[in-house]
């Protein structure tokens, strides 16, 4: 089969398209022939070495996949059905394994490219804001970044959570959250969050922040947070770690929730796949929009991962297999 791999962790340069031998699942393990693949920044950070845990020599890239099942009788899932899968890396192959219990089926309704784009954006929204923050409903989030993938899975997640949602990014990218369902939307680029925040909550300030960004975003947002507010760390997009206020985050009581993805689902597999259920059954049922940017296949894998550094799509970048 082919898949991706680099031998060091030192840039794109150093993927390439192989010609490796077809994976055996291990026991508790499913093998999944590959039908679209997710890329995300954090791809990109592993293969530069800049993610921590670094991954194990050689890499495969790759966190999501949608495919077949290719081994059966293994958690109730059959041969051949579809399915969308968290993988704990090597998603960015014909044939890709993961835990059985990191898959769920997919309906017929939902096409290859929008499954593969549930995993990490959405069920990771799920995981981060109703498992980690403990989203209640009629609560305020405001969602950083959330003209990006990322930020508008939260938006349609904190929505159907029953959260009140404020949606920031910059210039006319937070038209498409609220095109999406968020209630309002905050141009960055032209007013004060914290300003625009208070208006917006009576004063009080947002109940949740939910950041993919981190750097400047991360810093200006900390003072748009309630008393007891819950600050969510969902990535670095911005290429920049942020600095953290302690004396900001004690005065107000604030609580800092991290939502490292790969960690989260290989630690506690049964809340990843709870997490992954739903939002394929929401997606299912039209309740969440997948929002797929650009499709690649296969051989021009280096192109979509050029396509996820240069920050300009606002959906899912899904690398197609056959």
């Amino acid at each position: 089969m082919k898949a991706y791999r680099a031998q060091r962790l030192a840039g794109l340069e150093m993927l390439a398209l192989e010609e490796v031998p077809t994976p055996s699942p291990p026991t508790g393990a499913v093998a999944i022939a590959v039908r679209a693949a997710g890329l995300h920044l954090a791809d990109f950070a592993a293969l530069s070495g800049d993610r921590a845990p670094r991954p194990e020599l050689p890499f495969t890239p790759g966190l999501e996949v949608a495919g077949t099942v290719g081994t059966a009788g293994a958690k109730g899932l059959r041969k051949g059905q579809r399915v969308a899968a968290f993988v704990p890396w090597g998603g960015l192959a014909e044939q890709a394994l993961t835990p059985a219990e990191l898959c769920v089926a997919v309906d017929d309704t939902i096409d290859d490219a929008e499954a593969a784009s549930l995993p990490i954006a959405y069920a990771g929204a799920i995981l981060a804001l109703r498992d980690k923050a403990r989203l209640e409903k009629g609560e305020t989030v405001m969602v950083l970044g959330a003209g990006g993938h990322i930020g508008l899975a939260a938006a349609q997640v904190a929505k159907q959570l029953g959260a009140r949602v404020i949606a920031v990014a910059a210039g006319e990218r937070g038209t498409q959250a609220s095109e999406m369902g968020a209630d309002h939307a905050i141009d960055s680029a032209a007013e004060p969050l914290d300003t625009r925040a208070r208006e917006l909550t009576g004063g009080k300030g947002v109940d949740v922040i939910f950041d993919p960004v981190g750097g400047d975003a991360f810093e200006a947002a900390i003072s748009s947070a309630a008393i007891g507010g819950r600050v969510v760390c969902a990535g670095f997009a911005s290429g920049r770690v942020p600095r953290i206020n302690v004396p900001s985050f004690f005065s107000r009581d604030l609580h800092l929730v991290a939502s490292n993805l790969p960690v989260t689902f290989q630690s506690w597999p049964a809340l990843a796949r709870a997490a992954l259920e739903d939002a394929a059954k929401w997606a299912a049922e039209k309740k969440i929009r997948p929002r797929v940017a650009a499709k690649f296949p296969l051989a021009e894998a280096r192109n979509a991962f050029e396509y996820v550094k240069s920050r300009r799509g606002n959906g899912a970048v899904i690398v197609t297999m056959g």
